[in-house]
């Protein structure tokens, strides 16, 4: 299998319509500890819809845009969106906060249909550019000639649930990291019949290793043949977190 992947990223830096409901998804299970600026692009984002709160990833694609899934943001109230930069753990504070200053979701995003997510894709606009450094840098995002395939060193992170429904992230909330191959399109297919080909698989089939709640929005990034990462995906959903048969499903 080959992959040429083009994130819905232009669509929405031109589009200011289509501002539709909140879900939720899906720290890593099965992954391991990131040490401090290896994932500079990383954001941590958390949001307080009425009497709810509940916390996603993100990735910085410029100085000041963030690229998350669309389940993650309530348009109706991205004031109370908490994004920070350069966070490594949660329970020692080290990154920059900034406030938002609007979010776009792809007009064609539809929350679950079946079980599946569509569009799951969505941008949030600060209010004041970031300062980059070694702890804090862009994602490179990909272009027509990156092609990937199940051999592709690729990566996600995330402060989410280390298993499924039950376990949050403990400790000191280290940003996890996993590394996991691509799934081919026939077999991601088959064990999610309502996905498209604006979405990929990506994880074990035997299970075992796999995102989870509180790691939407992500990135999953793939080396390029340049040898820089490059975002391939973003953490929508899953059958579950790290089951047999399943892996996690990514926008692209």
């Amino acid at each position: 299998m080959t992959l040429r992947v083009c994130l819905c990223v232009t669509l929405l830096l031109s589009t200011a319509t289509g501002l539709p409901h909140l879900n939720s998804r899906s720290s890593i299970v099965g992954g391991e500890d990131a040490a401090p600026g290896q994932w500079p692009w990383m954001v941590y984002l958390k949001t307080t819809n009425r009497m709810v709160s509940y916390s996603c990833g993100g990735s910085l694609i410029n100085t000041q845009w963030v690229l998350t899934a669309a389940h993650c943001v309530d348009p109706y109230s991205y004031n109370l969106v908490k994004v920070v930069v350069g966070q490594l753990k949660l329970r020692e504070p080290t990154g920059w906060e900034h406030p938002v200053h609007h979010v776009l979701i792809h007009p064609g995003y539809r929350g679950r249909n079946n079980g599946d997510w569509h569009n799951d894709i969505a941008l949030v606009k600060l209010k004041k550019p970031v300062v980059t450094s070694k702890l804090v840098k862009l994602v490179a995002l990909p272009t027509p000639l990156d092609v990937f395939n199940n051999r592709s060193e690729c990566w996600v992170t995330g402060w989410g649930r280390v298993a499924e429904n039950v376990s949050p992230l403990g400790g000191k909330k280290t940003l996890q990291q996993l590394k996991l191959p691509l799934v081919d399109d026939n077999t991601c297919r088959k064990a999610y019949p309502g996905t498209t080909d604006k979405q990929l698989c990506a994880g074990y089939m035997q299970g075992g290793k796999d995102s989870c709640q509180g790691d939407s929005g992500g990135p999953l990034v793939c080396k390029s043949v340049s040898g820089k990462f490059v975002q391939v995906g973003v953490v929508s959903f899953g059958h579950g977190c790290a089951r047999r048969g399943y892996p996690g499903v990514y926008t692209m």
